[in-house]
């Protein structure tokens, strides 16, 4: 207490009444002194919880996958996995070329490259891809722009996504199949593709990377009947698939070989209980998907990733409701990929609330389906 605040109690004291203002006056200053130790003591407690709580998000940040580490270790596993000598991997190429001939045929053609495609290399290995008239967006520009594999997705989904077998329904050029059985996520990967391009550069990467045995690709689209579809074009290079020929200003059409899962499954000789994992990413005819998929379902072991899109349900047919009610009466539990409230796993009777933000925003997911024992 400074001296000049014992001179002013002294004074007040003097006044009338001045014992009562001092003591009062005497209190105040202990309750503001309190208050000041209070003030500190609280300072010191924040500074204390900041650390901790940065600590956590450190260690918390430091505990998460990282795909730069799959990028890391992607082209020495790629040279290991081409040197090593592969139980039955040539017996179990033959046997799928015999099954498959479209693969048959375009096994022949890889002599040359496919027509109207470009290459580059992404950590070690070699992507062949279709040239667009728009390369601004989709798998080119992740490939071209950006290169990036999608390591990240592969990453999201490893809790299920490992095993013996995977299937790939809607495999692209094979940045999925090819990377996961690089990476040793998979012994080998069955892969769906219908798109006459796309299939002819899934090929030349199973050659060209060196996994043939491994990645075991078919050109053919599995929806919920068999026979034949139509794959419309856009000039943008995107497609999807269409149950008649519509006039679409801009596009063009193809007709491709359309077979459930269950027959595609049977026809090219796939043993069910050695599957882990698929993937179902097939622009809205995932519903279709499941359609024609009873047998397959039945095996309830098999995790499921499908992309959900609103818009794309509707192109294909498809009602959202149907979507509800095909994932809550073939699965038990479900993960949603972008999903940034509530609980990460979730019963999918909850499927609806929890997309509610999909349909509103006419957005998209991913959604990691299973069954629980």
């Amino acid at each position: 207490m400074s001296r000049l605040t014992f001179f002013l109690r002294d004074i007040v004291a003097r006044l009338p009444g001045g014992r009562r203002l001092s003591a009062e006056l005497a209190q105040i200053q202990r309750q503001r002194d309190l208050l000041r130790q209070r003030l500190d003591r609280s300072e010191r407690q924040r500074d204390v919880l900041r650390r901790r709580l940065e600590m956590r998000r450190l260690r918390s940040s430091a505990a998460q996958p990282d795909e730069a580490v799959l990028e890391h270790v992607l082209p020495l596993r790629h040279s290991a996995i081409v040197a090593s000598i592969h139980d039955g991997r040539d017996a179990r190429e033959a046997a799928f070329a015999a099954r498959s001939a479209p693969y048959r045929e375009a096994i022949a053609e890889t002599a040359s490259p496919p027509v109207d495609s470009e290459c580059v290399v992404i950590s070690g290995l070699s992507w062949w891809i279709p040239t667009r008239a728009d390369e601004s967006a989709g798998m080119e520009q992740r490939l071209v722009g950006k290169r990036r594999l999608p390591l990240r997705e592969i990453l999201e989904t490893r809790e299920l996504a490992v095993g013996r077998v995977m299937i790939d329904i809607g495999a692209n050029v094979g940045t999925t199949s090819i990377t996961r059985v690089v990476l040793g996520d998979f012994n080998y990967v069955y892969a769906a593709e219908p798109d006459p391009g796309n299939y002819a550069c899934l090929v030349r990467n199973v050659v060209t990377n060196g996994v043939q045995g491994l990645v075991l690709p078919d050109r053919v689209a599995i929806g919920d009947a068999n026979g034949e579809v139509t794959l419309r074009k856009l000039h943008s290079g995107t497609h999807h698939l269409v149950t008649r020929a519509d006039d679409v200003a801009g596009s063009e059409r193809v007709t491709v070989p359309c077979l459930t899962l269950d027959s595609w499954v049977e026809r090219i000789g796939i043993d069910l209980p050695e599957v882990g994992f698929i993937k179902s990413d097939t622009q809205g005819w995932d519903v279709r998907v499941l359609a024609g998929a009873s047998r397959v379902l039945a095996h309830r072991h098999i995790a499921w990733q499908i992309e959900f899109s609103p818009a794309m349900l509707q192109r294909a047919g498809s009602s959202m409701d149907e979507a509800y009610e095909a994932m809550r009466r073939h699965f038990t539990h479900f993960i949603d990929l972008r999903g940034e409230s509530g609980a990460r796993t979730r019963s999918t009777s909850e499927l609806r609330e929890a997309l509610a933000y999909v349909e509103a925003g006419r957005r998209y997911t991913n959604v990691l389906l299973y069954t629980s024992a």
